[in-house]
């Protein structure tokens, strides 16, 4: 194969490249090497092109595949017939994260909303957020729940705006949970929605403990049109599936722990 694959011209062999990042997400540079028959020099030149037109993130070892970009704006309905399965799962274990007398910033998005769900119904805490899904989702639970006040978006379900951003920079929260649209080791925690990113990236730094990010396995490589915060930003990451090795190995380099649900 390494023979064959030896005789291909530049933009072929990378896009022989791509095709692999597809099916593996991740590839190390020697796996590459040997496969395409051609030296590993050629093959960092080759990633260097494929990064420059936003197709890979090169990593210490090889690259991470860059999925196709967030599309359209966030809509809470449409969110909730998406994974859902993976979506509870990711939520009761950020639950156990939660911890009496913690006082809590929740974020926008379905994954976020349900968190509380899976709290224990006595156990005194306290929720702040402008996600109004996590209504229908504290019942008789012993929190308190404090919604942010703001502008109402119905496609988010959520609260925004200046006076919501008011209240942020009055309180310091334990902990913050956030859902995430899009995580990518170059660009960070995106998402296509301004107001969220502006709002969330003002919890991130009103937290004074962990900020968990939940994201299943879907949200990996891809990118908003809007930044977050960079990864270094993130305390705990909660996913649905074991994260692909260099990805994992940049995670570890940054302290961000990563929970398997």
């Amino acid at each position: 194969m390494g023979i064959y694959m030896n005789t291909l011209l530049p933009a072929e062999r990378q896009q022989r490249i791509i095709d692999i990042f597809r099916e593996e997400f991740t590839v190390r540079s020697s796996y590459l090497s040997e496969l395409l028959g051609v030296s590993e020099m050629t093959i960092r030149r080759d990633l260097d092109v494929l990064e420059q037109q936003g197709l890979v993130e090169r990593t210490h070892g090889g690259a991470v595949f860059r999925q196709e970009r967030v599309a359209g704006k966030f809509h809470y309905q449409s969110s909730t017939e998406v994974n859902p399965r993976e979506k509870r799962a990711i939520a009761k274990r950020a639950a156990a994260l939660i911890q009496p007398h913690d006082m809590i910033y929740i974020g926008e998005g379905v994954t976020a909303s349900q968190v509380v769900r899976y709290v224990e119904p006595g156990m005194p805490f306290t929720i702040f957020t402008n996600n109004l899904g996590v209504i229908s989702e504290t019942g008789d639970m012993a929190a308190e729940l404090i919604l942010l006040a703001g502008r109402y978006d119905a496609a988010t379900y959520a609260l925004s705006g200046p006076l919501t951003m008011e209240i942020i920079r009055q309180i310091n929260a334990s902990k913050l949970f956030l859902g995430a649209d899009g995580l990518s080791l170059g660009a960070g925690m995106t998402t296509p929605n301004l107001e969220i990113a502006v709002i969330e990236r003002s919890m991130i730094h009103h937290t004074r403990g962990q900020v968990v990010v939940m994201a299943d396995h879907t949200k990996f490589g891809r990118v908003g049109e809007v930044s977050i915060a960079p990864l270094k930003c993130i305390n705990v990451l909660i996913t649905n599936r074991k994260i692909p090795g260099d990805f994992q190995k940049e995670l570890e380099s940054l302290k961000v722990s990563v929970i398997i649900a």
